[in-house]
């Protein structure tokens, strides 16, 4: 029998058309490769193991509920997960593949490693993880809900300073209320709920994972395993977890609150729902804005008025913009002279009308009206101008 290697290595081709250009990350359950499609040359994407090899345990009915959840899966659509294309096996190399959006930038993780102390400020904390809290709540939202099971800062990848996309999907699983899904071995130390290592999940350990999550991009350490805190607790010993308000003194209180109800080791004592633990987690923290660089908007050019929006998200009026400010001074300096000019034929007509009135009135009548007509010409060409005001929608 043909023996499989623990990574498949640099330039192997898996299905005939995704070459493996390097290996993202390895787990107990598998590999992560950035693969590039032969057909699309351009394309890149991150290629999942989501079944272990030589695994001789899988029935029949598991495949099946393999592919109906990788079917699930292809259909989620959100800004802050990555977008899923397709599942398949390859008997070759007697394995299971996911094909998903490649999320190119450093995982929270490693930013957390490069931050003084290691740690993040309860602002920049709460501005990175909503993305992904919104992530979290639409895939509970599901119908059947979704479990990711493997919430922590390596799974947050942080292509910009003001973005954040959970990935890994390796162990996502759908929850079926009616029955119980296991995941020994499948969880992070540190980050996995104590349901993880033999009972049944449910969207709470989701929960735990988050507030795993937090607390160490807070306190810059990482939690007991559930675990091991269950084995000192039932050696009438402390929780060796240090509560969170004792790390850091002065952190707010609902934010400690928060995050202690999250970490509780049995699931009935958390908050029922993802929405529940943010509400409490950012409900009076003093949120600070993350700098970022000020955008520069230019001036609005006549041709070119713009709007603007106020607080309410209302769009406003364009205020009105009178063009062509020399040409009114030129036309306000031009009047008296058109005035003058009037006056002077005026007078002249008078004179020459006593003198020459048989012959010479009906050409001045005729000069007369040319300059009448003149003048309205004028005036009509240098008439004030107004932009129109128009409201634009963003």
């Amino acid at each position: 029998m043909q023996e499989v290697q623990a990574t498949l290595p640099i330039g192997s081709i898996v299905r005939g058309r995704y070459a493996i250009e390097s290996l993202l990350g390895q787990g107990g359950f598998g590999a992560v490769y950035l693969v590039k499609d032969l057909r699309v040359k351009s394309n890149l994407y991150a290629l999942k193991e989501v079944m272990e090899p030589n695994r001789k345990d899988l029935t029949r009915k598991d495949r099946n509920r393999f592919y109906f959840e990788s079917d699930v899966l292809k259909r989620l659509d959100h800004r802050a997960l990555p977008r899923v294309y397709r599942f398949f096996e390859d008997d070759t190399q007697e394995r299971a593949y996911i094909l998903m959006d490649y999320i190119e930038g450093p995982n929270l993780e490693k930013l957390r490693q490069q931050q003084p102390e290691k740690r993040f400020s309860l602002s920049q904390v709460t501005t990175i993880m909503a993305p992904v809290i919104d992530a979290i709540s639409y895939l509970h939202s599901q119908r059947p809900p979704i479990l990711h099971r493997d919430i922590k800062p390596a799974n947050i990848i942080v292509p910009a300073p003001d973005d954040a996309v959970l990935v890994d999907f390796d162990i996502s699983k759908e929850f079926d209320p009616d029955s119980t899904t296991t995941a020994v071995r499948r969880c992070s130390p540190g980050y996995g709920a104590l349901e993880q290592y033999g009972q049944g999940t449910n969207i709470r350990t989701d929960i735990y994972g988050l507030g795993a999550t937090i607390y160490t991009l807070l306190t810059g350490l990482v939690p007991p395993d559930a675990l091991h805190r269950m084995a000192v607790l039932g050696s009438n010993d402390d929780d060796p977890l240090v509560p969170i308000d004792k790390v850091l003194p002065g952190i707010p209180e609902n934010v400690a609150e928060a995050i202690h109800n999250a970490l509780a080791l049995h699931s009935k004592d958390r908050f029922s729902t993802i929405e529940q633990f943010w509400q409490a987690f950012d409900a009076n923290a003093t949120l600070q804005e993350v700098p970022v660089p000020p955008k520069v908007t230019p001036l609005p050019s006549p041709q070119a008025p713009v709007a603007s929006k106020n607080r309410t998200g209302n769009t406003t009026t364009v205020p009105t913009i009178k063009l062509g400010s020399l040409t009114r001074r030129r036309r306000r300096k031009s009047f008296p002279i058109v005035i003058a000019l009037l006056a002077l034929f005026v007078a002249l007509q008078l004179f020459l009308a006593r003198r020459y009135q048989p012959l010479l009135q009906p050409c001045l009548l005729q000069a007369l009206r040319g300059l009448l007509k003149l003048r309205r010409r004028f005036l009509h060409r240098f008439q004030p101008r107004l932009a129109l005001s128009m409201p634009i929608q963003f």
